[in-house]
């Protein structure tokens, strides 16, 4: 009996490693987010995009041009974008997958907020990693209300939770064998 406990034990360790190590890195997700920091008032939000690693090291991607890239959230002045507070318009965005701890060298944003009448605004932002950023707000009647270049901060690139619960799993079998064999 407890060599076919050893032997269900030993399968399922190998199991767990087999789709830490292959599968994960042919289908997972990875998120990159930046801090938007203002070069007059300091920090004014951030941006989060997703996008698959079946797309790592294949060249420039852009949204415009149908690759997979995916808005998780981008925040401005305690706004998100993930809990419906923007009418987004236009998204565009561009990263260097060869390179994507460097982040993203090109996005386009134009939204509106909602849910405020009257004081609603509306949002443009362009950013190029070569050059600047911009952000100008306006309202309702197009009147300019606020203008502030930007640049972003080191991307934090996160593989996402899947590939993390695989290892963790693989981790975890590691170290009952190692329980038991002590």
């Amino acid at each position: 009996m407890k060599s076919l406990q050893k032997l269900l034990s030993h399968t399922l360790l190998l199991i767990t490693l087999m789709f830490t190590t292959s599968f994960a890195a042919n289908a997972g997700l990875i998120n990159i987010k930046h801090d938007i920091i203002g070069d007059s008032f300091g920090k004014l939000g951030s941006i989060e995009v997703q996008i698959n690693d079946s797309l790592l090291n294949t060249g420039l991607i852009y949204k415009s041009f149908g690759d997979q890239i995916t808005l998780v959230n981008i925040s401005l002045f305690g706004l998100f974008s993930s809990v419906g507070e923007f009418d987004i318009s236009l998204f565009d965005v561009g990263i260097d997958s060869d390179n994507i701890y460097a982040g993203i060298e090109f996005f386009e944003f134009d939204a509106d907020d909602v849910g405020f009448g009257a004081a609603t605004w509306s949002y443009y932002m362009i950013f190029d990693a070569f050059t600047f950023g911009s952000l100008e707000i306006f309202d309702l009647n197009n009147d300019f209300i606020f203008f502030d270049t930007f640049s972003l901060s080191a991307a934090q690139v996160v593989p996402a939770p899947s590939t993390l619960v695989l290892l963790m799993l693989g981790m975890g079998g590691l170290m009952l064998r190692r329980k038991r064999i002590i």
